[in-house]
């Protein structure tokens, strides 16, 4: 257990409201992204894709380069930035499967569309009974991709962006 509390880090800002705020913002591009291929005409084959990849990255990067900038003297650790980039990728997580099961619920062409792409063609048609259940597994996959996707994210951010060490405390 001493090597845990070997080190002292100091947080300068709230990371909390930060990431509640960023997580927000990238969960809800990703859902619009989703939303606007489906209203295009041209809906996603699958929840998870390279370019919902890329927003996130991009998002997580972003944020945590913008909450690094509005600290006091732009000083921020390691853990701070891991916390922040941690709490971003969780809340765009939830926030897009619950997008993504809304959109499942009400359109039953994107489920069908998701569940013939991923599992196999001719799978399930329009007219299933449990179209509901599979609007939510692909809303739950979706979001968990996200979260573990984005603390990956998190974490390459958090090394990129640090530039204050915490102290080593050592016993006498």
């Amino acid at each position: 257990m001493g090597v845990f509390h070997r080190y002292r880090s100091q947080i300068h800002g709230n990371y909390r409201r930060a990431y509640l705020r960023g997580g927000l913002l990238t969960g809800g591009l990703l859902g619009l992204y989703v939303l606007i291929r489906l209203l295009m005409g041209r809906p996603m084959e699958s929840p998870l894709s390279l370019v919902v990849d890329a927003v996130l990255l991009i998002c997580i990067f972003l944020l945590t380069a913008w909450y690094r900038n509005g600290l006091p003297e732009k000083r921020i650790t390691l853990k701070e930035a891991m916390l922040f980039g941690l709490g971003t990728a969780l809340i765009a997580g939830v926030l897009y499967g619950l997008i993504l099961w809304a959109i499942g619920l009400s359109s039953a062409s994107q489920t069908v569309l998701f569940t013939n792409t991923m599992v196999g063609e001719n799978t399930i048609d329009g007219q299933n009974s449990q179209l509901h259940y599979w609007a939510a597994w692909w809303a739950i996959l979706a979001g968990l991709e996200t979260i573990i996707l984005g603390s990956f994210f998190a974490f390459l951010a958090a090394i990129l962006f640090r530039n204050e060490k915490s102290p080593v405390r050592t016993k006498n």
